[in-house]
């Protein structure tokens, strides 16, 4: 493997190492550029390229691949008209951050948005634990001061990086043996159409900017005071049209953007 050049590539990770440097060897009917294009593809959506990090120039790609410049130039130039690569001006070409633009409704579950993107999903289970309602929570919960509620605070990656803090607080009398599902990996709306077999009758949500405090921040991994979206939502079953769940969701703002679309 060709080492790239230190002034060239500075101080960045290369991505080099995760590419493994083989040429592709499925789908040889198709162009060659576009092998090469789905061959990148699958070493970003898998992770071994990671977010932010580097390429290896067009001359090392062409030469370890043992293809024509023009065609990685053009391999490279579909990833970027596609948001998964990103050039940067006397740098040099990097992985792009997973952004994600969300319609509204996605909002209520973030693993199908990221993974219907092609995003790769990933989950920490942060907090779990029962916690007395505060008046605060009691009246969004529509409970009494003091009622027993489940406390799930989960950590969202996307791409490996974590990107979403969501911290949602359930009725434990409307939610019960809440414990016994697996908070990690399954999201809140499907626990409740799919575990506790409630349909729900209506979704309120406000999205407003914060900045990450001290212990968010590392959660997050990004700087104190760094700018995040806040979406504050609240979930309503059919049956009587009581609140199920409080959530408060933070998502890195360089990872995020919300879509509205209006008709009228």
């Amino acid at each position: 493997m060709v080492s790239p050049d230190p002034a060239v590539m500075g101080d960045r990770p290369s991505a080099a190492s995760g590419l493994g440097m083989s040429p592709p060897s499925s789908g040889l009917d198709k162009p060659l550029y576009l092998q090469i294009r789905e061959y990148l593809g699958e070493k970003i959506f898998s992770g071994e390229l990671a977010p932010d990090s580097r390429l290896p120039s067009e001359r090392e790609l062409s030469r370890e691949l043992e293809i024509s410049r023009m065609t990685v130039r053009r391999a490279i130039t579909e990833l970027v008209n596609e948001g998964l690569l990103t050039r940067r001006h006397g740098s040099g070409t990097y992985v792009a951050k997973p952004r994600v633009s969300y319609e509204a409704r996605e909002l209520v579950s973030y693993t199908q948005a990221l993974r219907s993107r092609g995003i790769a999903v990933g989950s920490q289970l942060l907090e779990f634990g029962q916690v007395p309602a505060s008046r605060r929570l009691a009246e969004r919960l529509e409970v009494e001061v003091g009622r027993p509620l489940y406390h799930v605070a989960r950590l969202r990656l996307a791409n490996r990086i974590p990107s979403i803090l969501e911290r949602s607080f359930l009725p434990c009398e409307r939610t019960p043996h809440l414990e016994e599902y697996d908070l990690e990996r399954t999201s809140i709306h499907d626990l409740l159409t799919s575990g506790y077999g409630m349909r729900v009758q209506r979704v309120t949500q406000t999205i407003e900017a914060v900045t990450a405090s001290d212990t968010i921040a590392e959660q997050l991994r990004v700087e104190e005071g760094f700018p995040l979206l806040m979406v504050t939502r609240t979930i309503h079953r059919e049956e009587d049209g009581k609140p199920v769940v409080y959530s408060q969701d933070l998502l890195r703002s360089d990872y995020a953007r919300v879509h509205l679309e209006l008709e009228g």
